[in-house]
């Protein structure tokens, strides 16, 4: 096969190596270039360890199981690729950068970044050299692919002196074959959910959204609306197993009628067929709402595969920006959570509505052929 018919070759590498319970991107990426039809590509995932659950078996062409993150290092050196896919998460960029440095073509496909200054995000994370390592990544990263919109990025141009055109908007688009239909609910009581991980309320508030989570479900809950918190298998297990940890969620679901914590499946929208409308943070305070501002996040393809309509902080400004402007659901903002129900309740009529235009809008929130050339030269 000539070099200009041979299929690319992209190396997929998670953070640090290993899948995050939480994070199904390169599983949503995967599954989009083998949907295609018009460009050949073949998929390798080197990653450290056996566990591979959550992930199909036979979504990559092939796997190299790498005992540590040095030796993935020695195993690329010897590999021939046309680019190295790289997820990487917060306490997990110093890898990013070492692979940035050693090998040519790297994409860095970064989670977050960032909601603390250096001195409280090492205290946060003490064992960590983030700041360092993101600096060198958007410096010399060949690509740095993220759900934050440009506006984001034009603030990291001129807060690292780096070039915007480096960084490229690529956020979880949704998979066409996950796409389901939502029926109109019967019910008189509205049913919200909020599908993901969370954070403990045992972490600062300004940093982390743990105690406006529960402080917001409790408001809401109180004017007879229900709450559940769909979590992916691994997270609704390490949530039980670590019961200590979130007590504080355990035991309101305990005592509350109306707030449950749930276990859903992995990219299976289905889940969220019972439920009225999908929602990100409730509350949006402190310095971690920041890290939403200008993002569109995993859970908004999620909640669009669902056909669900979406229920944002205005906070949220990218996200509230598209719901407001497609109609996708419900914009409010915090001074709103003590009437949620009657915004609720008013927006019953529109509600067939929003199902209709999800459904045309979804149709172009997928991954499109012409986005492979933000990964690779095509």
């Amino acid at each position: 096969m000539s070099q200009k018919n041979r299929p690319k070759h992209i190396i997929f590498i998670p953070p640090d190596g290993a899948f995050k319970k939480q994070d199904f991107s390169i599983q949503r990426v995967v599954k989009w270039l083998h949907a295609n039809d018009t460009f050949a590509v073949k998929t390798t995932l080197l990653y450290i360890g056996s566990d591979i659950s959550g992930v199909e078996s036979d979504l990559f062409d092939e796997i190299i199981v790498a005992r540590d993150k040095q030796e993935i290092i020695t195993i690329l050196r010897n590999l021939e690729y046309d680019v190295v896919f790289h997820r990487a998460w917060m306490t997990c960029y110093e890898f990013a950068a070492e692979l940035t440095k050693e090998f040519s073509k790297v994409v860095v496909n970064i989670k977050d970044w960032n909601f603390a200054s250096k001195e409280v995000y090492e205290f946060l994370y003490p064992d960590y050299k983030d700041h360092e390592a993101i600096e060198y990544i958007f410096k010399n990263a060949y690509k740095i692919l993220s759900h934050f919109t440009a506006e984001q990025s034009k603030i990291w141009a001129k807060e690292y002196k780096t070039s915007q055109e480096k960084f490229v908007f690529f956020p979880e688009y949704c998979n066409e074959s996950s796409f389901h239909s939502k029926q109109i609910s019967q019910s008189e009581v509205v049913h919200l959910v909020y599908a993901g991980n969370i954070q403990p309320t045992a972490r600062p508030e300004e940093y982390f959204p743990g105690k406006a989570h529960l402080r917001s479900l409790k408001k809401i809950t109180g004017q007879a609306v229900k709450i559940d918190f769909v979590l992916p298998e691994n997270v609704y297990d390490n949530f039980f197993q670590n019961k200590d940890l979130y007590q504080d969620f355990i035991f309101e679901s305990f005592v509350n009628d109306n707030f449950n914590i749930v276990k859903g499946k992995a990219l299976n929208s289905s889940v969220l067929n019972k439920y009225d409308y999908g929602f990100f943070e409730l509350e949006a305070t402190g310095v971690n709402n920041m890290l939403y501002k200008y993002a569109i996040t995993s859970k908004f393809a999620f909640y669009l595969e669902a056909g669900l309509p979406i229920l944002v902080n205005s906070k949220f400004v990218s996200m509230s920006n598209l719901v407001q402007k497609y109609q996708l659901g419900i914009v409010f903002s915090n001074n709103n959570l003590d009437e949620i129900d009657t915004i609720l309740d008013k927006a019953k009529s529109e509600y067939s509505n929003y199902l209709d235009n999800i459904k045309k809008f979804r149709k172009e929130f997928v991954y499109k052929n012409k986005y492979l050339s933000e990964i690779i030269d095509v």
